[in-house]
């Protein structure tokens, strides 16, 4: 599971949540489980929210928000403005070295600024693309825009072209790909679209598939960092702890700054408040360092030290 760390982060907030606000003095489990069921869990989650997207994605505050704890991921991200989870998916697909290398991101932005100036071959390539500003950022649409432009093409062997667009030679694949090809450019004649501008939508989606990324996956990652973003605007404090808990060492002092720039004072290690991990005062705006911040203490010696 790539997002260990996150889900680590999230339950510490929870438990955060439930001491502070619940008053429950030691959450289990369970009752962080019925918490996230209730608030967090994808399907009652409200991910046009435009709040999140307002103080986190558009303002580049991405305290331990995952996928964007990188600097270039972050501008991008305030630069492309998300105001939903496709837009989300799609910032973080363009995020890599391929499109990158491409200059997606600069289009990216520039159609999402001006939609009205983006032209559309034909309504059904609009109707796929649509969401992603005219850019085939998903390999699904590649699948899709196969699928409804060529000349029956089945959705299993538009996931079959998926595939072998990426692949190079002669032997059956190329033979595969070159069927496809042509039930593709007689598809696009029924539809209207003539043979020039065919054989060009099909080198786009040739160069496309190059870059293109599972969407399933994207959208679920998507999901991962707004609810990250999530607790970070509701419970900026509890998400702030749990991500002091999580960062090693290495990344402490960073993170410590990180924190007092939005605002939190850190107190230093108390033999009479600190515990195992970061706590946060009641007043909510003091962070209070764990003992297990002290070298050379182990997880045996503080329970002594607590009990």
């Amino acid at each position: 599971i790539l997002g260990l760390s996150t889900l680590r982060m999230i339950e510490t907030a929870i438990e955060h949540i439930l001491k502070r606000h619940y008053q429950v003095k030691d959450p289990t489990f369970v009752d962080i489980k019925q918490y996230y069921h209730k608030h967090l869990h994808p399907d009652v989650m409200n991910f046009s929210d435009e709040k999140i997207y307002d103080k986190v994605f558009q303002a580049g505050n991405f305290v331990g928000v995952f996928q964007f704890t990188q600097k270039g991921a972050q501008e991008f991200c305030v630069r492309a403005k998300p105001r939903n989870i496709i837009d989300l998916s799609a910032i973080t697909s363009i995020y890599r070295p391929g499109p990158l290398g491409a200059d997606v991101d600069k289009d990216y932005v520039k159609a999402k600024e001006d939609p009205d100036q983006v032209h559309y071959y034909h309504p059904i390539i609009e109707e796929v693309t649509k969401e992603t500003y005219g850019f085939l950022i998903f390999q699904e649409q590649i699948a899709l825009l196969a699928h409804k432009l060529g000349k029956d093409i089945s959705l299993d062997e538009a996931n079959l072209l998926r595939k072998l667009l990426t692949k190079k030679g002669t032997g059956k694949g190329a033979r595969e790909k070159n069927n496809i090809r042509n039930k593709f450019i007689d598809g696009c004649g029924e539809n209207g679209i003539d043979e020039t501008t065919a054989g060009k939508l099909w080198q786009t989606l040739e160069y496309f598939n190059g870059y293109g990324f599972n969407k399933s996956h994207a959208i679920s990652y998507s999901i991962l960092s707004f609810q990250c973003a999530w607790l970070l605007t509701n419970y900026p404090a509890e998400w702030v702890a749990a991500f002091l808990d999580k960062e090693p060492e290495g990344r402490k002092e960073q993170a410590i700054n990180i924190a007092k720039k939005m605002g939190f004072e850190i107190q230093e290690v108390n033999v009479n408040t600190s515990g195992t991990k970061w706590e946060i005062s009641l007043d909510g705006k003091t962070l209070i360092q764990p003992l297990s911040s002290v070298k050379g203490v182990g997880s045996s010696a503080i329970q002594q030290i607590m009990d």
